[in-house]
């Protein structure tokens, strides 16, 4: 019964456990990447000042960026049910039952993901590997090598960050009242202890890595507290994102339509839901404008040819386009889901004589609200690594290379919310009011 329970849920809501295991398999092959690279400079002995150095500096931080981006998306996707789940708690199931059920379900979709990401992520590792022998920086012949430990660490993170997930989120499921299933909207909750415990404690920790990179010696290794420093902070603003969010309402009165008023009231209202949505994107502009910016000002030194930074740069910037686009797909994924959750409202909003169009203005107004929000924080997260390392390689703290990377990123951020986000409610307005009020 529990196994039939679980497959007809997830066929019930396939679309989310395809945006949960689309973001587990892409997790699972960016660190298994990594765990091959480290794997092959261990088993071969040669080169290891690259083969060991470079996944050492970027996996440990890479490893927090899936973990987050695993978390968020299973917790999003269990968070959508609670209607569903307080449903079946009005029937008789126990807590016990619901979170068994949701860690069941968990694991069905997770499994086939992470194997899938295996093989991508030898393949990426052994890319990496082939860039860092055309730059002369490891012995051309090196075979890559993806063992147990790769697969361990690939597999062994996301599956690992899934079921976390999946406990967190079903233990405050199954908290929720059954009376809760009959109510047509569930109130917004406040952050949970926890949340606020490891978002400030991450904020001090990366405050705390930007500061020692500022005493720290000019040289390869400089990147390996400024790295860190963007990751922590971008990570700790987006766990507590929602409190940020809670100012926007004071714009409600200002002159900005009808559309936009209800936009900002909208976020305001559902600062918890808009603070899910907005923290993958805070990570991306985080991530992408520090890593961006640190290789911008590397290559705004001119250096020649024979210099190691010159022939790192084709590798950094493979690897940071493969950290950027794991955590676009986070973003894709949490806007589409967090938009078709909206059917009901917009339903309503339609039955109270709104029109398509006036939703979809909503809808907009709400995306570039959210992405500007983003840009904002997400700033602030790159800051805490160009800074510092920008004074400690040229003494100011811009970057030496040109100034459009910061405009590329946060513009890459709107399109980024406005492409995911209008063609889903787009499609959640083709669907007759009525019937939108019966979704579940």
């Amino acid at each position: 019964m529990r196994w039939r329970l679980a497959f007809g849920t997830i066929g019930a809501h396939r679309a989310s456990y395809l945006a949960s295991a689309a973001v587990m398999a892409a997790g699972t092959a960016l660190l298994t990447a990594f765990a091959s690279l480290l794997e092959t400079g261990l088993a071969t002995g040669r080169d290891q000042g690259f083969l060991v150095m470079l996944p050492a500096i970027l996996g440990g931080w890479t490893l927090a960026i899936v973990a987050f981006g695993v978390v968020s998306t299973v917790s999003l996707t269990i968070g959508h049910r609670e209607r569903e789940l307080a449903l079946l708690r009005s029937i008789a199931a126990t807590p016990r039952q619901i979170r068994q059920n949701v860690v069941l379900e968990t694991l069905l979709v997770a499994v086939p993901a992470i194997a899938a990401g295996l093989p991508p992520g030898a393949g990426l590792g052994a890319v990496v590997l082939a860039r860092l022998a055309d730059g002369g920086l490891v012995e051309a012949g090196v075979e890559p090598v993806a063992g147990w430990p790769s697969v361990a660490i690939g597999a062994g993170t996301s599956l690992a960050a899934a079921l976390a997930a999946a406990m967190i989120s079903s233990r405050r499921a199954a908290s929720i009242p059954p009376v809760r299933a009959l109510a047509a909207a569930a109130p917004g909750r406040s952050l949970g202890r926890g949340r606020v415990v490891v978002g400030a404690l991450l904020l001090a920790l990366g405050l705390s890595l930007s500061v020692t990179t500022l005493f720290m010696d000019d040289g390869p290794l400089l990147s390996s507290t400024a790295g860190p420093a963007g990751v922590a902070v971008a990570v700790g603003l987006a766990l507590l994102s929602p409190v940020a969010v809670r100012p926007v309402g004071r714009l409600a009165e200002a002159r900005l339509g009808a559309s936009g008023r209800l936009a900002v009231r909208n976020l305001h209202a559902r600062a918890q839901h808009t603070g899910s949505v907005a923290g993958p994107l805070i990570l991306l502009v985080g991530i992408a404008g520090g890593t961006l910016s640190m290789q911008s000002t590397e290559d705004g030194l001119h250096r020649g040819a024979a210099d190691v930074s010159a022939r790192l740069a084709p590798v950094n910037y493979l690897v940071v386009t493969m950290i950027i686009t794991f955590t676009a797909i986070v973003v894709v994924n949490t806007l589409i889901a967090a938009t078709r959750r909206r059917s009901r409202e917009f339903g309503l909003l339609r039955l109270s004589a709104a029109t398509r169009g006036q939703v979809m203005v909503t809808v907009v107004a709400e995306g570039v609200v959210t992405a500007l929000l983003a840009v904002v924080l997400g700033t602030v997260a790159a800051a805490a690594t160009t800074v510092p390392y920008n004074l400690v390689r040229t003494g100011s703290p811009m970057a030496a290379g040109p100034g459009w990377t910061y405009a590329a990123v946060a513009g890459g951020a709107l399109l980024l919310v406005l492409a995911a986000s209008i063609p889903t409610a787009a499609g959640a307005l083709r669907v007759r009011p009525v019937e939108a009020m019966s979704a579940p």
